[in-house]
């Protein structure tokens, strides 16, 4: 498994013109099926015109505790996440979809239970014909 990525590596990930990074939460890498506060890990695609890929997995420490937010590991999430347009999620609480939000990256909670490419390609013409 790969560790959390530091900033020298976001910058190296080679994107074609005009790709995003997003996020996924996913136990079985075939849906979005997982709660953000559970995910222990999020895999990375880039979407865009020529449609989606796999990039990578960014391990965390998840982030529910028994009912309550861990601040301590707010700071790997959001490391792990800065260069990510968007998040989804099966499901995602109030507090982390505001600081996601704030963060400057967008909790997408539209498609839980569905395929993960074909979630992310529909968000993905929804949003660029937006």
């Amino acid at each position: 498994m790969m560790s959390s990525p530091d900033a020298q590596q976001i910058h190296s990930l080679q994107l074609a013109t005009g790709e995003r990074l997003v996020a996924v939460a996913t136990k079985g890498n075939v849906q979005i099926d997982q709660h953000f506060g559970h995910a222990d890990d999020f895999k990375i695609y880039a979407v865009g015109s020529n449609g989606v890929r796999y990039i990578e997995t960014r391990v965390v420490e998840h982030y529910c505790q028994g009912g309550y937010g861990d601040e301590d590991t707010w700071a790997i999430i959001l490391r792990a996440l800065a260069d990510c347009s968007a998040l989804f999620v099966a499901r995602i609480g109030d507090g982390p979809r505001a600081k996601l939000t704030a963060a400057g990256i967008r909790p997408i909670d539209d498609y839980p239970f569905e395929a993960i490419e074909e979630a992310i390609a529909a968000w993905h013409q929804q949003v660029a014909t937006a």
